[in-house]
């Protein structure tokens, strides 16, 4: 199992009422419901991928615990009887769509995000949905590093600091300092004549400055 589902699955729970949208080969809801979790839906828009799930859900014997569903989002389905959901591998413009309805979401107490880019919207759109990032993690997988957010029901502000870069974890260090190097060399790439562009490079710096002046002081 790679990293990026590893760190999904860390943030389940067997006694979750999930839905897995966009489920592809259905292997969280396979892996949960090896778990003992008897409450699961996977779905996705894609007619050929759901059938490749259903067939591994098949041949794992889950037919009767696991639940598929052709749909795109949340739009065709009764969100009513669960309260989890995981979305992951889609970009933040996709997830924010399929989040935008409220009334599918008065159940849902727990959401778990793997996002592909624009971290930080993704972020501000949650908080102002109502939901609070409880808890984040950062695995590096075939040279990339993939963001997996973990949501709760809650509306709690959230800092500049963390929209941009997500919790503070010693063991993100790492990260930390690839987005360093990465804002770096895009900086010397900006003329002089953009301020605008380099002031907001300059700040994601000093951001990222505060934190691996933290990793400096423990």
């Amino acid at each position: 199992m790679d990293k990026r589902l590893e760190a999904i699955l860390s943030f389940l729970s067997p006694t979750d009422k999930m839905i897995d949208i966009g489920t592809d080969h259905a292997y969280i809801p396979i892996f949960m419901a090896e778990k003992k979790a008897q409450k699961i839906l996977a779905t996705d828009i894609h007619e050929n991928a759901l059938k490749i799930a259903q067939k591994n859900i098949h041949d794992k014997g889950f037919d009767n615990i696991i639940e598929t569903k052709l749909a795109d989002g949340l739009k065709t389905i009764d969100s009513k009887e669960y309260d989890t959901l995981v979305v992951a591998g889609m970009g933040t413009s996709t997830i924010k769509k399929i989040l935008s309805d409220s009334s599918k979401l008065e159940n849902i107490k727990k959401i778990i995000i793997q996002t592909n880019n624009d971290l930080p919207d993704m972020r501000k759109f949650m908080m102002q949905i109502g939901y609070s990032l409880h808890d984040e993690k950062v695995v590096l997988e075939r040279n990339h590093y993939y963001t997996i957010m973990y949501y709760i029901k809650k509306k709690e502000s959230c800092s500049s600091l963390i929209l941009t870069l997500g919790l503070y974890k010693k063991e993100h260090l790492s990260y930390y300092k690839h987005l360093k190097e990465k804002w770096k060399n895009l900086l010397k790439t900006i003329p002089e004549k953009e301020e605008k562009r380099r002031k907001e490079i300059i700040l994601l710096l000093n951001y990222i400055n505060i934190y691996l002046q933290k990793e400096d002081r423990i």
